[in-house]
């Protein structure tokens, strides 16, 4: 019995696609721990500030923080900086 080229093409194929969605975990995991979400808020329209969040948070999570009177600007993904980033590491080991 032979295997036909076809079969070897599918298989090939969906190798390559467990092994890109497998990598592609692996970064978004290596992001979160090196990132901060980051939420710019403003209650008065003039000025902003700041909230830093470890996970993603949920809009109850941003309220409970910033109030219900502030109104959010943007959320971003910031890098945590390298000096916080070995201070982790060191905490780890």
């Amino acid at each position: 019995m032979t295997v036909s080229n076809d079969l070897i093409e599918r298989l090939s194929t969906e190798t390559g696609r467990r092994m890109i969605d497998t990598a592609r975990q692996g970064r978004r995991r290596a992001l979160a721990t090196i990132s901060h979400i980051c939420v710019t808020v403003t209650t008065d329209g003039q000025t902003t500030r700041e909230e830093l969040f470890d996970e993603r948070p949920t809009l109850g999570q941003i309220v409970d923080r910033v109030g219900p009177k502030a109104y959010v600007v943007s959320i971003t993904l910031k890098r945590k900086s390298l000096r916080d980033r070995i201070r982790l590491a060191l905490l780890a080991a």
